[in-house]
Order: structure tokens, then sequence, then C-alpha cells
């Protein structure tokens, strides 16, 4: 099932980024870490999220939405895996939930789910990518969990998304810059990727993830199945380290 959701353009404009109040900082080299985080009083999780077999270690530092990757050792997976996707998010991701921040919720039931994130390499130039990764369900739940959306600012030399090219230069009605689009399949699920051209990185961009929804599903190689938006996620999937002072210096989701 597809589902094209929401209203035909986006509503009303972006809050902006302004000068937020963050809630909850720390740091850790737990390679799991979790921690309830607020920006605005809405509330997200972040998440160190040394998943990768190729994970070594880790130290991240956070304050509210913003967080730090203050160092990172591993090497990709024999499968391509990143080592590292440390990550804040509002939603049901992975296997946890954020407090209340909008999501999940029913792309019919969407008029506008505005997004914003800045972040900066501060000298990293190696194996990374910048991404939104913005998780698709059938019914709202993570059982539901039906296929990934995901947003590219940074494509890294040397590692490519999951699957292949099937469109290039593509312009999405209210978002700046050209993408490409990648299509394949994650974990056995449908996997659709828009992605700026190798060397062209964004370091701040704000849109509406409806969007990249509405563009994708109206072509017919690139739709994700489900009818709910399940979370938003950004962060930085590493293949291979080092890494040192790689930040996201702010991120907000706001759902109308």
């Amino acid at each position: 099932m597809t589902s094209n959701g929401g209203s035909g353009t986006s509503t009303g404009t972006p809050p902006g980024f302004g000068t937020p109040t963050y809630e909850g900082m720390g740091s850790s080299m737990e390679r799991y870490a979790k921690t309830p985080v607020r920006r605005n009083g809405g509330e997200y999780l972040f998440m160190a999220n040394g998943w990768g077999p190729g994970f070594t270690s880790q130290t991240v530092s956070w304050e509210g939405t913003s967080f730090t990757v203050d160092t990172m050792e591993g090497k990709q997976g024999s499968n391509y895996e990143p080592a590292s996707y440390p990550t804040v998010f509002c939603g049901y991701y992975s296997d946890s939930m954020s407090g209340t921040c909008g999501l999940p919720k029913a792309t019919a039931d969407i008029h506008s789910l505005y997004t914003g994130w800045k972040w900066q390499p501060n000298g990293n130039a190696g194996q990374y990518n910048a991404a939104y990764d913005i998780w698709i369900s059938r019914d709202g739940t993570l059982a539901g969990h039906s296929g990934f959306l995901m947003v590219w600012l940074r494509d890294p030399p040397g590692q490519q998304p999951a699957g292949s090219v099937k469109v290039q230069n593509v312009a999405v009605p209210g978002v700046p810059g050209m993408w490409n689009i990648w299509v394949g399949t994650i974990g056995g699920k449908p996997y659709v990727a828009y992605v700026r051209p190798e060397g062209q990185d964004v370091y701040e961009l704000e849109f509406d993830v409806m969007a990249f929804w509405r563009d994708a599903s109206s072509r017919p190689t690139t739709t994700v199945p489900g009818s709910y938006i399940l979370s938003v996620a950004v962060g930085f999937e590493i293949w291979n380290g080092p890494i040192t002072n790689l930040e996201s210096s702010d991120f907000y989701v706001e759902v109308k």
C-alpha cells in the first residue's frame, strides 16, 4: 500500500532556528548510550548508536538536540555497514521512543512536517554522511515499520547509499538544490534516499518532510509503502574513523 498523504502543498513556513532553549546535557563513552533531551520544550531522544560490527570506540557529548562526536574509531563491516550512527530523533526509531513530539502521525493528517538541521564538519573530510533517516510505518507502530526515506546532506567519498541511482538531478518542490534518488532495500524493506551530489555538502537546511514524501510517492520506482511517519532522525553514519569533533549544531521537528 502506498499513499501520497498530507496536503498537496506545504502550509505555513519553517519556524526557523532562532536561539533555542536546550535541556539535557552530558557525555558518554558507552556504545549504546541513550538519553532524553529537549529543545524549546519539545521532547527528543539522543542515541550514541555504535551499532556496526566494525565499531571500536566512541566519545559523544550533547546538549539538547545538539551533539558532538568528540572522537570515534572504527571501520566498515564486511557488508559495508557503518561502524556508528550517532543520532537524535523525534518519534519511534530503532528500539526506542522519544517523548511527546508529534510523531508518529498518519500522513493523511499531516499538514506540514517542518524540520531543520545545522551541522559542521570541523575538518573531518572522511567516510561519513550527514543524513536524515525517516522511518515509515503501515500503522504507526514499530511492528508496522515498512520502509525508509533518507535525505543525505553529505555524500562521502568512497561510500554510497543502499541500492542504485534511479533518478538524477531532481528538483523537489519547496526544497533548495538538486538531488539524486537512490533506491534499494535494507533488511528486506524498501529504501529511498535523496542524496546531494558528492562534493556539494549542505551544512544547513530547513524543509517540509512531506515535500520529499510527495515527490517519492509520485514516482513509480521510488515509492515507500506505508501511511504513517514513524520518526525523523538526523546524524552521521560513520563508516571509517578516526573522527574528531564532528558537530551537529541544532535540530528540530515541528508537526502540524
